[in-house]
């Protein structure tokens, strides 16, 4: 390998990874609220936000595969971390 083509798998490993997180911390947070709303009795609401919350990680996921595969498995990963960093936040269900 040379040194161009390190550089670019790092800088697609990168952008994964930072587009997972990113894209990860909003989809776990909003877990809650979407608690919320199948709670409170609007499902109507709380199917739309789950909807809307699929389709998004699926978007960026689905960019990151067109970008590359190692782009694909940190952005998987990114979204791993967004979980672990929320849930050690907001605590694990007891």
């Amino acid at each position: 390998m040379t040194t161009d083509s390190i550089l670019r798998v790092a800088l697609q490993a990168a952008i994964g990874f930072i587009a997972g997180f990113v894209v990860g911390v909003p989809y776990f947070a909003s877990l809650w609220w979407s608690t919320k709303l199948f709670v409170t009795g609007s499902a109507g609401r709380a199917v739309a936000l789950q909807l809307g919350r699929v389709g998004i990680v699926l978007a960026a996921l689905t960019l990151l595969a067109r970008l590359s595969f190692i782009a694909l498995l940190c952005g998987v990963l990114g979204l791993l971390v967004a979980r672990s960093v929320l849930l050690s936040r907001f605590g694990e269900p007891r």
